[in-house]
């Protein structure tokens, strides 16, 4: 028996193979293209997801020397926090607005930052997909429903609007604690819960591809297809993370840190303890999700991270990543330039959707290796605002798991080690976020017990990466310009 899992991603939709026991048998994938029309923009066409689909599943059936006939189910899980408006039949109405696109912010304070917090565990921003739902209305896109990117591509390919509760927790509409669409803040956005997806279990089966789906995906009419779930809580989830004892760090366009909790610890007292160095912040830099096995998931949902990688190598003239990783280690430190990571907006330490990124403390003495070191700093940084905070609530962990791509920068891995204080261990497999969806179809039907059984099957890290030497000043540098910097993150650019 063999499942599909589907990862549709930001840079590209990827399909997996995989057998019962979670061994992939082949893989492939298909390039996606962003768009970005105005500075705070972000678009990506749903149509070329679509297209996107049967050269993928077929690459990777080909990889595996495998028919299409010997696919029991596919899952799909992918990238968060996009909207898009459909008609009646499915098809979209507008460009799909992605989870970096933060030019919705006039639509965010529908409901006062500390209530929506309380109901839902998330942060007041633009990136979120209410104010993008209401943006959208406001521009006279009449949609009969809205959906995240996933549940988009389920629709289209089984007829069923569904999404999960992780993906529902996502939304700033969703009433964390009592698990639905909360009335209050459908009200506040002027939405009836029928124009969104209905809220299924993870693991259920959505419905069967239809003809349209069968032509799309170039697997057989009827084939099974589960709900699915989001990448911020698939790729841990394919790592093997079931409990929080590590911390789950994500490298791949995006940033994602946070933790598996058994209840929903919520941050809002953070600020007031003595152990956080952010205390002096009186808003939340974490939110709370709802995870697929029925546990949540404490986290940061990202700030540009391997695209911020992809950007500097593009602005500096770098070849590719291995000339930009050679750099960042020719030079033994970064000599006071400072990078604060703010491509795409500030997410820590404080979320400010008009922050941009900053390299700082530059000279004619610097080169290309001291801002190439910089910026692998600047990230870490980040990570650890984040690991910080989680500490602060009470979520103690002893290592930080790293997945995703930018594991294979061994450069990167010893920076964020040192600036962490952390053992850095990487998972074997770039892919788990695929590798979950797989999971996902399996447990769904029935080849599988639950997702903590497939889980259990993901393989141990083999490559960890002790700190080996202090960035505490740096850290404390970049502290600082973010401090010095706040007045400028709080208004609009011209």
């Amino acid at each position: 028996m063999l499942l599909v899992g589907i990862d549709l991603g930001t840079q590209s939709l990827k399909a997996v193979v995989c057998d019962e026991r979670m061994v992939v048998r082949g893989a492939h994938a298909v390039p996606c293209t962003t768009t970005f029309p105005e500075p705070g923009w972000a678009e990506q066409d749903p149509r070329t997801w679509e297209q996107a689909l049967a050269p993928a599943i077929g690459g990777a059936l080909a990889a595996a020397g495998i028919d299409a006939s010997d696919v029991a189910a596919l899952a799909i899980a992918g990238q968060l926090d996009g909207c898009i408006a459909v008609d009646t039949h499915g098809a979209p109405l507008h460009p799909a607005l992605i989870w970096q696109d933060r030019r919705a912010g006039e639509h965010v304070a529908r409901v006062a930052p500390e209530r929506l917090f309380a109901l839902t565990g998330q942060v007041a921003d633009a990136s979120h997909m209410a104010p993008k739902l209401a943006w959208l209305r406001a521009r006279g896109v009449h949609a009969a429903r809205f959906h995240q990117p996933v549940s988009y591509l389920v629709e289209r390919v089984c007829g069923a609007a569904v999404l999960d509760p992780s993906h529902a927790s996502t939304t700033m509409l969703y009433d964390l604690v009592h698990g639905a669409w909360s009335r209050e803040l459908l009200d506040a956005y002027e939405l009836d819960a029928a124009q969104l997806p209905a809220v299924q279990p993870t693991t259920a089966v959505a419905g069967t591809l239809t003809s349209e789906g069968a032509r799309l995906t170039g697997l057989p009419l009827g084939t099974r297809v589960a709900v699915g779930t989001g990448d911020d809580f698939a790729t841990p989830l394919g790592a093997g993370i079931t409990s929080g004892s590590a911390i789950a760090c994500t490298l791949g366009t995006a940033e994602v840190v946070g933790i598996v909790a058994e209840t929903a610890v919520f941050d809002l007292a953070a600020r007031r303890s003595a152990g956080d160095p952010w205390r002096e912040i009186a808003e939340p830099m974490v939110e709370t999700h709802a995870y697929p096995t029925g546990a949540y998931f404490v986290e940061n949902p990202g700030w540009l991270s391997g695209g911020a990688v992809r950007w500097a190598i593009e602005m500096f003239g770098f070849a590719n990543e291995a000339e930009f990783d050679a750099a960042a280690a020719a030079a033994t430190s970064s000599a006071g330039v400072t990078f604060v990571p703010a491509l795409a907006g500030a997410m820590t330490p404080r979320w400010r959707h008009h922050a941009r990124g900053t390299l700082h403390g530059l000279s004619a003495a610097h080169d290309r290796s001291h801002v190439a070191r910089a910026i692998l700093e600047g990230l870490a940084f980040g990570c650890r605002d984040v690991a910080q905070r989680l500490r602060a609530l009470g979520l103690h962990a002893d290592e930080v798991l790293v997945l995703g791509g930018g594991g294979r920068s061994r450069i990167w891995m010893q920076l964020r080690a040192n600036a962490l204080g952390m053992r850095h261990a990487v998972a074997p497999r770039t892919d788990t976020c695929a590798i979950a969806a797989a999971m996902i179809a399996a447990v769904a039907i029935g080849a599988l017990p639950d997702l903590g059984a497939a889980a259990a099957l993901a393989p141990a890290p083999t490559q960890a990466f002790e700190p080996a030497a202090s960035l505490d000043d740096d850290y404390a540098r970049y502290r600082r310009l973010v401090a010095q910097l706040a007045p400028l993150a709080d208004a609009p650019w011209a």
